[in-house]
């Protein structure tokens, strides 16, 4: 500002409209917004229609938290620039950032008219397609962006993600995709090299855990089970976390706590084998915050891979993938891994119920409404038109009854799937929805309903546990693949195989029995908690002992292995 002010005294010549545009961006992209704001003002009084100024104004407004002026600003960028893309990109960005889904994929749409072979606008119109609900949609998206743009690791990653969710991939095309990542992004990382760690069988053993969903998230029901019920005279336990930790988490049950996020791969990598770590876990897999490509580095002599995808990593440098005999049964799915698959005697995941006092489901919701209400409690990314067929001929063979949608945004996609019921001939008065919800409202809506659904083909995990939890009974449909066995693993550790199909017919045929006996609904409500506690999904000190035996065998074979082929993988 003193600088300005010299140069008005001192009759300096005024910035050309370039230098103001230049400083402007250089200010915000350093945080000095209240700076770029002010530069960016000055630079339209002379330059009113500029659709670069207006389009570097909005960004400043954005990231101040302006939204209505960042929209307006974009906006009209996009109108003194009809043939740019850029105000079309930012509007696309801030719609998806404002919820506005309809209103990215237009403005994305728009912007590919002009640049058909414009990568970014691929990659971020299939994102928002995935939180729309159209896998499929998103997956050929994905793949426009890598047509154009095959390096672009960030979208290749991202396909992996949606060829889980998409009804239209196929196994061995969704593990050729994985392998091909593999091939071209974690592959070349690989370190040919010696391990000094001891080579002695029963020692105590360094088990490393890499994820950034320790705290607030779905996959930490899973995960903190097994943490707390380690034998710390038998393992040294440490955490590494790509996202920040809380406060209460750097010294939880007496492990070792390690903040990651700011470190690249190779200082992360560096760091663990430093830290001597004998087996180093994956809990990510394929999913947001993981951190593969410090495992592609392969910073310890032991690697391993579970609960936090459903695919395999596709990695050379990933030595093994927890699974158990329901989600991988043994000799059925070994040729779509690339890792060796390990089994857990049970159940591979071991849940932890709400740590909050989450009240029981109650009395029967058909009791007090007169009909039965199923439900879909899945992320939409989940659902896809053979889903919704397969529910909409359940409706139709059970006149009154009612379906409720959870986690569906307003907008398209609820007239999307709408359009889908109303093709098969159901009412769309008989279909509800309910938007994303603080998790105590989405936990009372669990007492408006009678009968989960479960997706397919990629099964719920921890929504189906939370859902069983609140009293509530799932019907699950059992596939060929890992994606679509989750309800079966989870449903026969409860001792409910019943509640599993293995086609279609079997899926509607046990749904309406349950809805045409009451009396079995209440019962069940009224007994699922606990027969969870005393399962063995919520037996965490058995899974633990079962995890660490594991733990042992595989260190037992790789002390027994020559030196020399420490670290050495096909």
């Amino acid at each position: 500002m003193l600088r300005r002010l010299l140069q008005q005294l001192l009759g300096a010549p005024a910035a050309s409209r370039e230098e103001l545009l230049a400083r402007g961006r250089a200010e915000r992209e350093r945080g000095e917004l209240a700076a770029a704001l002010a530069t960016l003002e000055a630079a339209l009084r002379s330059h009113a229609g500029d659709a670069a100024l207006l389009a570097e104004l909005g960004l400043c407004y954005r990231a101040l938290g302006r939204r209505p002026e960042a929209r307006a600003a974009l906006e009209r960028a996009a109108e003194h620039a009809p043939g740019s893309v850029l105000p079309l990109l930012y509007l696309g960005n801030l719609a998806h950032e404002e919820g506005r889904l309809d209103d990215a994929l237009a403005a994305y749409r728009a912007a590919l008219a002009v640049e058909p072979h414009n990568a970014a606008l691929h990659y971020n119109l299939a994102l928002t397609l995935l939180s729309c609900g159209e896998a499929a949609e998103a997956v050929a998206a994905f793949r426009a962006c890598l047509a154009d743009a095959p390096e672009y690791a960030d979208a290749r990653a991202s396909l992996l993600f949606a060829l889980n969710l998409s009804d239209r991939a196929e196994a061995a095309g969704t593990a050729a995709e994985h392998f091909e990542w593999g091939r071209r992004i974690a592959d070349p990382l690989w370190r040919e090299r010696a391990f000094l760690n001891p080579r002695e069988p029963q020692r105590r053993l360094r088990i490393g855990y890499v994820s950034a969903d320790f705290f607030g998230h779905a996959a930490a029901d899973f995960i903190h089970p097994f943490l707390q019920q380690h034998r710390r005279a038998l393992f040294e336990i440490s955490c590494y976390s790509n996202a920040p930790l809380p406060e209460a988490g750097r010294t939880m049950y007496g492990h070792s706590w390690r903040d990651i996020s700011a470190l690249d791969d190779a200082q992360a990598a560096s760091l663990i084998e430093a830290d001597a770590i004998d087996i180093l876990v994956d809990l990510s897999g394929h999913t947001r915050g993981n951190r593969l490509l410090l495992f592609a580095r392969r910073p310890a002599p032991l690697q391993l891979t579970f609960l936090g995808y459903p695919n395999t990593t596709g990695m050379r440098a990933m030595d093994y993938r927890l699974s158990d005999a329901c989600a991988d049964p043994p000799g059925a799915s070994e040729r779509r891994y690339r890792e060796r698959l390990l089994r857990l005697p049970h159940s591979l995941w071991c849940y932890r119920p709400p740590q909050e006092d989450a009240a029981g489901a109650g009395a029967l919701p058909a009791l007090r409404k007169g009909h039965i209400t199923f439900a879909s409690m899945n992320n939409i990314a989940k659902l896809n038109p053979a889903l919704i067929g397969l529910w909409a001929e359940l409706l139709l063979q059970i006149k009154d009854a009612q379906l409720l949608l959870a986690t569906i945004p307003p907008g398209k996609a609820r007239e999307r799937l709408l359009r889908l019921f109303a093709d098969k001939g159901v009412d769309a008065r008989r279909i509800a929805f309910s938007e994303r919800l603080p998790k105590g409202e989405f936990h009372a809506l669990h007492r408006e309903i009678d009968i989960a659904l479960d997706a397919y083909p990629c099964n719920g995990g921890a929504t189906t546990c939370e859902t069983l939890w609140l009293g509530v009974p799932v019907v699950s449909l059992a596939g060929e693949e890992f994606r679509s066995r989750a309800g079966l693993s989870l449903l026969s550790a409860l001792g409910l195989p019943q509640l599993v199909a293995r086609n279609a017919a079997e899926y509607r045929a046990i749904a309406a029995g349950l809805a045409a006996n009451p009396s079995e609904l209440q019962r069940l409500r009224a007994s699922l908690r606990d027969t969870m506690r005393s399962s063995p999904l919520c037996d965490a000190a058995a899974y633990t002992g079962a995890l660490e035996d594991i733990y042992r065998g595989i260190w037992g074979e790789w002390c027994g292995r020559p030196a020399e082929r420490s670290g050495s993988r096909p």
